[in-house]
C-alpha cells in the first residue's frame, strides 16, 4: 500500500493521539485550530487510508503487577519464521514479537511476569518450540516516543 499525504494538519492529530487516544475531537480541534468537523474527516480519512490502525492504552507492566520484562533474542528457520512467531504471540505473558529480516538472530520476544518463575516457565515453553533462544535479556527501563513527524522530516533534510 503506498503511503498517503499528510499535511501540517494531519501530522498534528496524529502526534496528539499518539501522546493521548482519549482526545476528543473537540479537544484535538482546538489543540491543531480547526473545526470538530475538520478533525472528524480527517481521522476518517486517517483511518479508511489505514494511517491509524487503532487506539490503545498504554500500560505500565510493574505497576500492573509484572515487575519483570524479558526480552529473548532467537533465531528460526526463515521459512518457519512467521508460524512461529504467531504461535509465541498466543503465549501467556507475550506481549510483543517482532521478526526481523536481516541477521542471524531474526525474532525478538518482548514478555513480562510476576516473578522468575514466570519467565522461567514462557522460556521452557519457547524453547520447546522450532528455535533456537540465542540471549535473555533482564529490561531495566524503557524509554519510547511518538513518531515526531517533523523531527523525521527535519532531520531528513539535514541529512
Amino acid at each position: 500500500m503506498d503511503p498517503i499525504d499528510l499535511d501540517e494538519v494531519d501530522r498534528q492529530i496524529l502526534r496528539r493521539l499518539q501522546d493521548n487516544a482519549r482526545y476528543t475531537a473537540v479537544e484535538l480541534a482546538e489543540a491543531v485550530g480547526v473545526s470538530d468537523n475538520t478533525v472528524h474527516n480527517r481521522m476518517d480519512r486517517l483511518e479508511a487510508a489505514d494511517v491509524i490502525t487503532g487506539y490503545t492504552a498504554t500500560v505500565d507492566p510493574e505497576r500492573a503487577g509484572f515487575e519483570f520484562v524479558f526480552l529473548f533474542t532467537c533465531t528460526v528457520r526463515i521459512s518457519e519464521r512467521t508460524r512461529v512467531a504467531d504461535e509465541i504471540i498466543g503465549m501467556s505473558g507475550v506481549v510483543q514479537v517482532t521478526e526481523l529480516m536481516t541477521g542471524q538472530h531474526n525474532l525478538l520476544i518482548r514478555a513480562v511476569g510476576r516473578d522468575d518463575e514466570d519467565i522461567t516457565r514462557l522460556a521452557e515453553r519457547i524453547d520447546g518450540l522450532q528455535l533456537e533462544i540465542n540471549d535473555e535479556s533482564l529490561v531495566r527501563t524503557e524509554h519510547t516516543a511518538a513518531l515526531d513527524f517533523v523531527k523525521v522530516t527535519d532531520d531528513a533534510a539535514v541529512e
